[in-house]
């Protein structure tokens, strides 16, 4: 089942798109588990999500002529995957220490060579076994980790198609062995994010996407004040 929701990329927290996903994330995985669950939870439990990274050193779409003339660069895709662990806390924290931890985490994954090795081992099963055990390895991965979550940079200004204005472009996919996946596109200062949820094991995505929306709310409001001081 497919939620949208509409996140406000105005720079306020005065950190990166990403730093500000992961902790609205991490922050509405909290709130909603505080919500929904009949137990208490362990202050600290994690979940894990992946990420995909690209590894090719020109950002952006590149001339398939030009790829096929360079034997390094190669055509087709070259990305690895991070794993992003995100931590269950109670409700009535600071919002924006949630950001604090997902920057914090993030910076060291940037830092590191996770993603550059797992692309690398990937293509080593792939050259040595073939592309089943390839797929294998992936599926695997995908279904020891609670979500995927994607970030995609999409056009600064209104576009229009055959004289028709665009209002907005999302984006999802399907069949991933996760219980939430996200995708987030921006889009002329907007960013959109759709929510896939497997609804076997969540139940209730309307409470999902309102947990998330108003863990945005709650950082915002709580970044405004210091934003104005400085």
């Amino acid at each position: 089942m497919i939620f949208s929701i509409i996140v406000d990329t105005y720079n306020m927290f005065m950190q990166t798109i990403n730093d500000v996903l992961f902790g609205i994330i991490s922050y509405g995985l909290s709130k909603y588990l505080d919500n929904r669950s009949s137990k208490p939870l362990r202050e600290g439990l994690r979940m894990s999500g992946v990420a995909m990274v690209n590894l090719r050193p020109q950002r952006g779409y590149q001339d398939l002529e030009e790829l096929m003339r360079d034997p390094k660069a190669g055509w087709g895709n070259k990305f690895g995957m991070l794993v992003l662990p995100t931590y269950y806390h109670k409700s009535g924290s600071d919002p924006l220490e949630y950001l604090r931890r997902a920057k914090a985490m993030i910076d060291q994954k940037k830092s590191s060579l996770e993603s550059f090795f797992s692309y690398k081992f990937g293509y080593l099963i792939m050259s040595i076994l073939g592309a089943k055990y390839a797929s294998l390895l992936n599926y695997r991965i995908l279904c020891n980790t609670t979500f995927t979550i994607s970030n995609v940079v999409g056009p600064k200004e209104k576009l229009t198609f055959a004289g028709h204005p665009v209002d907005y472009i999302k984006t999802t996919s399907s069949s991933l062995p996760h219980a939430i996946t996200m995708h987030m596109v921006s889009y002329a200062g907007t960013a959109y994010m759709q929510i896939l949820v497997a609804k076997d094991l969540v139940h209730d995505p309307e409470v999902l996407a309102k947990c998330l929306e108003d863990a945005m709310l709650e950082m915002k409001e709580a970044a405004l004040p210091k934003i104005k001081r400085k």
